[in-house]
């Protein structure tokens, strides 16, 4: 019974040992445009979206299912009516993990899955413009380099993620980076 026990144990070691090298998630190395060194477990690059739903009871009722009587009762105030043709489109609002990263070249969108990137490292050009200065200080055109697990290496000439922050923790923490804060971002497996 021992020598059996012992096995067991002796397994159960193992499969400890092994599984978390098998499982290991990559770690994002970051480096800011001011400068700063982020190491990120458990990088995930996380999209904010907010799209406008209309409402469903914002419908006005059709003529033709309607008494002679219903009009008068639906339309003889004008403040129903403009209540119920005024309904405006609600927002609706929140997040989803992204799974790809789209690169511009010439025009032509490039769809890079994040799983098959190794690296991203972003350049970005002041632009000048005749945007107000209380939207930012200063504007920035972005482009991209990304390298492929396989040693491929794919261009844009721009690139625009929107919304996207690259969450991750650190020894102190919880990290929130938005995307056009990062210059490089290396994925080390």
């Amino acid at each position: 019974m021992r020598s059996v026990l012992r096995l067991i144990i002796g397994l159960a070691g193992v499969v400890i040992a092994v599984a978390p090298v098998a499982a290991q998630e990559p770690v994002a190395e970051v480096r800011t445009w001011s400068g700063q060194t982020l190491r990120l477990s458990q990088p995930s690059l996380e999209v904010f979206y907010t799209i406008l739903v209309k409402r469903e009871d914002a419908t006005v009722p059709s003529t033709e299912t309607q008494s002679p009587a219903a009009p008068a009762m639906l339309f003889g105030s004008t403040s129903a009516l403009s209540g119920m043709l005024d309904k405006k489109p609600e927002p609706l609002s929140g997040q989803r993990q992204g799974e790809v990263v789209t690169l511009q070249k010439d025009a032509v969108e490039r769809r890079i899955r994040l799983l098959s990137l190794a690296s991203l490292v972003f350049t970005r050009q002041p632009v000048v413009s005749s945007l107000p200065s209380y939207l930012a200080p200063t504007h920035f055109r972005y482009a991209a380099t990304a390298v492929l697990l396989d040693g491929t290496t794919v261009e844009g000439d721009y690139v625009n993620l929107g919304t996207t922050i690259l969450r991750g923790t650190t020894s102190d923490g919880r990290v929130e980076i938005p995307w056009h804060e990062i210059e490089t971002l290396r994925f080390v497996r």
